[in-house]
């Protein structure tokens, strides 16, 4: 009998994110969360899968993962972005223990088509920079989430290269955003194997993260993996925005 390829890609999964579950318990029933693999969407794999024992098996993005992760090692109860807290939920001390901020959200589309990408943590810069590459969002990407310090050193060396009156040259900028996203196309396939892979490894042992310096760090694969892969680490920065609204940023400034 023929077997969908949905079915398919869950067997090859339920080996592979073990050790990447999250787990809920009421009423007898047990509930598994699992990161959703950057390579499958809705089609593929289902949102939901019953298992034969009763089990049921939720599969969501990684950014829901990893906040209910985090939301269980601290003992609370997970709350979706925008969810509703009640008034005792809300009630603090008078320093303001108790956050009045909006929720944050790495990924946020609009419905003229664009989207707003940022991020505080690490595994949201993988995250966001995996989804961008799998939409071939690469110019958003460029502008929103690489380091502005590797932004500004590719249209320094441009405009030299070109004689084109220096890093401020809006040619630059435009050239250097171009040769970012012929990048991504052509190295698209290798890169989204790496992040994807990466993506797994935040809830493993199987990343290695190294500090590199006073605000920045790299995310690699661990030796037993590496061979496998054309690229194997991710650079990150971390930095200062001049808006107010989101001051601290954590950006990607490089992959190799």
């Amino acid at each position: 009998m023929p077997v969908c390829r949905a079915a398919i890609i869950h067997r090859m999964l339920v080996a592979v994110s073990l050790a990447a579950t999250c787990w809920a318990v009421g009423c007898g029933q047990r509930v598994e969360y699992r990161a959703r693999p950057g390579f499958t969407t809705s089609e593929d794999l289902p949102d939901e899968v019953v298992l034969d024992d009763g089990t049921i098996i939720r599969y969501v993005s990684l950014t829901e993962f990893l906040a209910r992760k985090r939301a269980r090692e601290r003992g609370d109860t997970y709350k979706p972005p925008g969810a509703v807290t009640t008034t005792s939920e809300t009630q603090g001390s008078a320093d303001g223990s108790a956050s009045n901020q909006p929720s944050f959200s790495p990924w946020e589309e609009f419905d003229d088509g664009t989207v707003r990408m940022r991020a505080r943590m690490p595994e949201q810069v993988v995250a966001n920079t995996m989804r961008a590459v799998r939409e071939e969002r690469y110019a958003e990407l460029w502008d929103q989430m690489v380091t502005q310090r590797v932004r500004d050193r590719a249209a320094a060396e441009l405009a030299v290269a070109t004689g084109d009156g220096g890093a401020s040259s809006g040619r630059a900028s435009e050239a250097a955003r171009a040769r970012f996203s012929s990048w991504c196309a052509k190295n698209r396939e290798e890169v989204m194997k790496l992040l994807n892979r990466m993506s797994f490894g935040f809830s493993s042992n199987s990343l290695i993260m190294r500090k590199t310096g006073p605000h920045s760090l790299s995310i690699e694969l661990t030796p037993q993996l590496a061979s496998d892969f054309r690229f194997r680490v991710v650079e990150i920065e971390f930095e200062q925005s001049p808006n107010v609204i989101d001051p601290a940023r954590v950006t990607l400034s490089g992959i190799r």
